[in-house]
Parts: C-alpha cells; sequence; structure tokens
C-alpha cells in the first residue's frame, strides 16, 4: 500500500482530473511524475491512432499534448505563463520590483507575456507535430526526459542555492532528502525509457514512416539531445533562479516547457 501511496501522490500533484488522493500524501511520490506524464502521453496518443485516418495519423502526438495537458490542468504550461509574465516585470534590484515579480506568479490572470508565451509554446509544439518526423516513442521520451530536467533542477538548485531555500520558495523540493529524491528520480527515469523502448515496436508498429523512431542505435544521439537541452535549460534556470530570488512550482513548469521544446527541436535537427 505505501508504493500505491507514492503513486497517488504524484498523481494527486500533477493531475487534477480524474481525482485520487493517497491516505497520507508522500512527497516523494512525485517523482514519479515523469512516467505518469508520460504514460498519460502515450494513451491519448494512441486514442489519436485509432481515431484518425491513415493519411493523417501523424497529428497523434498532438493527442497526446492536448490530452496531457487537459488532465494536469495545464499545470506546467500555466508555470511557463506565469514566468513569462514576471519577466515582463522590470527589475531595478529593489524591494518593490521583486515584489512585483512575485506578485505576477500569484495571479490568476494572464497578462500580454503570459499569453504569447502560451501562443508561442503551442505553435511550435504542433508545428514540431505537423513536420511527420518523430514518432510517438521518441515523443515519451522527450516528455520523460524533459519532465526528469526540471525535477532534477529543483532538487539541485534547493540544496545548492540560498535563495531557493528562503522564505519566498514554495515546493515540495523542500519537504523531500535531495540524494535520496535524485535516486528515485532517476531509477523511475531509466526505467520509463527502458519500458518505452521496449514497447516501442509493439504499441507503436504501424508507425515505422516516421524518421525518428525509438531504437537502441539512437540511443547516444538522444543522449547528446537531452544534454544540449539539460545545458541550455541550467543556463535559464539559473537566470531565473537569481532574478527571482526563489524557487518556485512556476518557474519548473516553465523549464519543463521550455527543455521539452529545445530537445524536440534538437531531435528534429540532428536525426
Amino acid at each position: 500500500m505505501r508504493i500505491a501511496d507514492y503513486l497517488i501522490s504524484g498523481w494527486s500533484f500533477f493531475f487534477r482530473w480524474p481525482l485520487a488522493n493517497a491516505r497520507q500524501f508522500r512527497p516523494l511520490g512525485v517523482f514519479s511524475g515523469p512516467v505518469l506524464q508520460s504514460l498519460v502521453f502515450a494513451i491519448f496518443s494512441c486514442f489519436g491512432l485509432v481515431v484518425l485516418s491513415e493519411p493523417v495519423r501523424y497529428w497523434a502526438p498532438a493527442f497526446g499534448l492536448a490530452g496531457l495537458s487537459m488532465l494536469t490542468g495545464f499545470f506546467h504550461e500555466d508555470g511557463f505563463a506565469d514566468t513569462a509574465d514576471s519577466l515582463g516585470v522590470s527589475k531595478f534590484d529593489s524591494g518593490s520590483s521583486l515584489e512585483k515579480i512575485h506578485t505576477a506568479f500569484k495571479d490568476p490572470r494572464l497578462g500580454t507575456f503570459g499569453v504569447s508565451a502560451l501562443v508561442l509554446l503551442w505553435v511550435l509544439r504542433l508545428n514540431a507535430v505537423a513536420q511527420h518526423e518523430i514518432s510517438i516513442a521518441v515523443w515519451c521520451c522527450i516528455c520523460l526526459v524533459s519532465r526528469f530536467i526540471s525535477l532534477w533542477f529543483g532538487l539541485y538548485f534547493s540544496a545548492r542555492s540560498e535563495v531557493a531555500r528562503n522564505a519566498r520558495s514554495s515546493h515540495v523540493m523542500q519537504s523531500v532528502e535531495p540524494v535520496r529524491a535524485m535516486i528515485v528520480l532517476c531509477v523511475i527515469t531509466v526505467a520509463g525509457l527502458g519500458v518505452c523502448a521496449g514497447l516501442s515496436e509493439v504499441l507503436f508498429a504501424g508507425q515505422g514512416q516516421f524518421a525518428v523512431r525509438l531504437q537502441w542505435s539512437s540511443g547516444p544521439l538522444l543522449i547528446l539531445c537531452s544534454a544540449i537541452a539539460a545545458g541550455i535549460s541550467y543556463l535559464v534556470f539559473s537566470a531565473l533562479v537569481r532574478r527571482t530570488e526563489a524557487l518556485n512550482g512556476d518557474l519548473l513548469g516553465a523549464v519543463v516547457c521550455f527543455s521539452e521544446l529545445i530537445l524536440t527541436y534538437c531531435i528534429l535537427r540532428f536525426f
């Protein structure tokens, strides 16, 4: 039952539907999120494969992106938009400017920067799908790796950055032991990648027309693309933490979306 509590805790943290409540919330269960989200993405993408006719079946990953976002209540996209709105606040190293930045995170309304960021995010996502290059199995890996990058950075900065541990920071990272959480996150992510690779030929065998498919021989290049995405995301994330003088869920959600885009377009460029 403890394992179920961990999984349900991870589900309840990231997903708004269907509702699920663990008997006791386990913060460590949050690090099962990358696998849970990749699974939801795969299910909706498979639904897309079933309902779409052959000429337009390559749009199936768009079902995965839309379904995952809806079930999470646009969890990461909201963080991406709020972070963009916070960047619209000029910072002059004053307390009032910093307060305005954090007010932008808490404001439920979207500003010009947030709306623009969301439009750009979905245009780039759908453009990547429309290129008819990336198989669903690789999209699952993109989902998995982008979430891994965000959670890893959250753990890394919460353990090493003073501003990430101040009173303005509010995140589950403060509730777990970093080393243990890093081990759990790595094990779950590697297992998830293994499942993606093992089931890709079974679930997505009809996707042979895609140029970028999940094969063992493509592993090194996928690792290289992931490293590039992680490196660029690190520079952006560290700058955001310094600017906001805090570490919060909105910043981590923004890194999910940002690293997802970088990884997607690296794969399209190098494969």
